[in-house]
């Protein structure tokens, strides 16, 4: 009879795991019996992280349970923050890299499980930073292979693209709304809900300028304006858009993000956008979301991880 290599059992072991699931943006707070929670609260207020559109919103959604309510389906979060006062507190499978504890798949695949010692910790960028890849992990992991069983990036659409002169992998969840190369543009949108709808626009021209940033938000409202469904109206509101400069692949350009409205649909919402400039041509992605009263920080955030995949060149 023939043994079972270490390595054979730990693969096993790990593809026996069931998926983690829970809140895709959520984190799971674990702390000790004998920890502040008092400084817990601290701690999750100073690494949390803020997306203003319309509103302020957090990007994190925090919950907790002490140490001894760590059980069951819990153990299955997608990404799980311990806090302890000493390490050998943590659990074992945690180690240290830059001052915060880390480790994958502990109970569950696709997993991210962090630790801390109280009180004194003091790397909270670099423990919101992991928290938020964590999160762009997780988010990416549901938009391209989660609505459906097959796998949600389209080779065919990236091939269509690449005639175009760029690709940029669109999931299939996206049906296409308006494919208009002679004018530069193409536009797909993705049905959330009956009250969520999100659209995602590609706009292209053969020009040398570089916009400042002024001028790279007045062009994406006048991209709007003219190609947008229904939109000739749209303005985007001054006082609430943010623009800094981006790098995208070694492409260099423009990252807003604000809201628009539209006084003749008496609507409003969020938008994203990257201004890109290539070998005499300029790029405008955009992801545009309506969804009235509700959240809109999960997607922009897809904006940004379906705008990521962007290549210009065939």
């Amino acid at each position: 009879m023939k043994y079972l290599s270490a390595l054979s059992i730990l693969i096993l072991l790990v593809s026996c795991r069931s998926p983690a699931t829970g809140p895709v943006k959520g984190v799971l707070v674990v702390y000790g019996s004998s920890v502040d929670y008092g400084l817990v609260d601290e701690l999750l207020d100073d690494i949390q992280i803020h997306v203003t559109t319309v509103d302020t919103e957090n990007v994190f959604s925090f919950s907790s349970c002490t140490e001894e309510m760590f059980r069951g389906d819990l153990k299955n979060r997608r990404t799980i923050l311990f806090v302890s006062e000493q390490e050998d507190q943590l659990p074992d499978e945690l180690k240290q890299i830059d001052g915060v504890y880390q480790a994958d798949d502990v109970w569950a695949t696709g997993q991210d499980v962090f630790g801390i010692i109280l009180p004194e910790f003091t790397h909270l960028t670099e423990l919101s930073e992991l928290l938020e890849r964590s999160y762009n992990e997780h988010l990416s992991a549901y938009i391209y292979g989660s609505f459906v069983s097959t796998q949600m990036s389209s080779p065919e659409r990236i091939d269509s693209l690449r005639t175009l002169g760029f690709s940029m992998d669109i999931p299939k969840s996206y049906h296409l709304s308006d494919w208009n190369p002679d004018a530069g543009f193409l536009q797909y949108q993705r049905t959330v809900s009956d009250e969520c709808l999100l659209l995602l626009s590609i706009r292209w021209i053969n020009d040398e300028t570089i916009l400042n940033s002024d001028e790279a938000i007045i062009w994406r409202e006048t991209v709007a304006r003219h190609h947008f469904y229904n939109a000739a109206a749209d303005s985007v509101d001054r006082s609430r858009v943010v623009a800094a400069p981006f790098e995208l692949h070694d492409l260099r350009g423009w990252k807003l993000l604000g809201m628009w409205r539209n006084p003749d649909h008496l609507n409003a919402g969020a938008f994203t956008s990257y201004i890109l400039f290539a070998d005499g041509r300029r790029y405008l992605l955009d992801m545009e979301i309506f969804h009235e009263h509700r959240e809109k920080e999960p997607y922009v955030r897809e904006g940004w991880i379906v705008m990521n995949t962007f290549f210009a060149g065939g």
